[in-house]
């Protein structure tokens, strides 16, 4: 069983030298910490691996997929 403690979006500037804002075009990456099985882990995920709009089901599965490729 999975459980997403918190999620924090990650953003970057693709313009080197620009100010980074918090818009979808910015946006880098999410972290997630989850209890998995009662233990408390964290996921990385990219830009490429999780969409910036995704929500706690796509982030669940996003983690289940993590864990099968372990």
């Amino acid at each position: 069983m999975i459980i997403i403690k918190s999620s924090s979006i990650q953003f970057k500037n693709p313009n080197v030298g620009q100010p980074t804002r918090a818009v979808e075009e910015h946006y880098n990456g999410r972290r997630i910490m989850a209890f998995v099985e009662g233990n408390e882990r964290m996921f990385s995920f990219k830009k490429g691996e999780l969409a910036f709009d995704a929500n706690e089901d796509e982030m669940i599965a996003a983690i289940e997929q993590r864990i099968a490729e372990e």
